[in-house]
């Protein structure tokens, strides 16, 4: 890819990737994984005994995923532990899987602008120099 001003290519940024772990040396994806094992063994512990459409731990796990992707699912919790985890999921979940495929990002290396600039002068001293339409 070219720059419009010049001829010179353009680094591009490496196609999405998974993040590294970060400060922690926890990657993303772990704590991904970490918040909907949790959940779903929280949600069924709290809806199994109230909850018809909670029978096992992969009914809970398939009401975690759902409402982390899509905010909603065929099983709607009925406890005030139920909800609250819910809302969490639905609240905190989308953040954690869009920073799962966030790529690498590198600060880009600092770009003398000056040839930019000395070109914008160049055609704005053109097209003052034209005569103004009638």
């Amino acid at each position: 890819m070219t720059s419009l001003l010049s001829a010179e290519p353009i680094a591009q940024t490496p196609g999405a990737a998974l993040a590294p772990p970060g400060p922690t040396g926890v990657s993303p994806a772990e704590e991904l994984g970490t918040l909907i094992g949790w959940a779903a063994a929280l949600f069924y512990l709290a809806e199994s005994d109230v909850n018809p459409g909670v029978t096992s731990y992969w009914d809970a796990l398939h009401y975690i995923t759902t409402a982390l992707s899509v905010g909603y699912a065929n099983i709607f919790p009925m406890t005030p532990l139920g909800k609250t985890i819910g809302s969490v999921v639905m609240t905190v979940g989308p953040a954690l899987s869009a920073r799962v495929f966030d790529a690498t990002r590198e600060t880009p290396p600092a770009q003398d602008l000056a040839p930019v600039v000395q070109r914008l002068d160049a055609i704005l001293r053109e097209l003052s120099a034209r005569p103004a339409p009638q």
